[in-house]
């Protein structure tokens, strides 16, 4: 240690352990507390802050359905534009089309004849169900049969293209 360095250390030690303030703190603290519990209490204005809190409650509710309305509707197609029959069939051709590229595209043609005939009749079935229901929308029966119908057609296809297993 340099000579500096004990300087400071014997300040240091010599240095009180309290620190004591200059002046008499007590008086000062007595009066704020009697000032306080002598001045009037300023109200808190809670009951005009109750009536509008519901309000807000219900204002945020309706901005939130809102917003969430706007954003689960699809663009541009409005729900009476795209009736359920056309959903119907137009969902069907997807899975259809889907299944039949998952196939690798089989040519329908090729199929056994009777086969050929089964696909025809369910077709044409699904075509007249469907123009019955252009004149009748809302009946339940119909449209359970369609898709009852689009459904056969479907298994029908999985079932040709299907491979099978051989059993020994």
């Amino acid at each position: 240690m340099s000579v500096s360095d004990q300087e400071l250390q014997q300040k240091i030690h010599d240095l009180s352990k309290e620190v004591a303030p200059q002046r008499d703190l007590w008086p000062g603290i007595e009066k704020a507390i009697s000032a306080q519990q002598l001045s009037p209490q300023r109200p808190q204005n809670h009951k005009g802050r109750s009536k509008v809190v519901p309000f807000a409650w219900a204002a945020s509710l309706v901005a939130a359905v809102l917003l969430t309305w706007v954003n689960v509707a699809p663009p541009g197609i409005s729900t009476s534009e795209l009736s359920l029959v056309a959903s119907l069939n137009q969902e069907f051709d997807q899975q259809k089309q889907l299944m039949l590229t998952s196939f690798g595209e089989p040519d329908l043609k090729q199929l056994p004849p009777e086969m050929q005939v089964e696909l025809a009749k369910l077709a044409q079935a699904r075509k007249s169900i469907a123009a019955a229901l252009d004149n009748d929308e809302n009946n339940t029966d119909l449209l359970n049969l369609l898709q009852w119908t689009q459904q056969q057609e479907l298994e029908l296809l999985k079932r040709l293209y299907t491979p099978q297993w051989q059993t020994i």
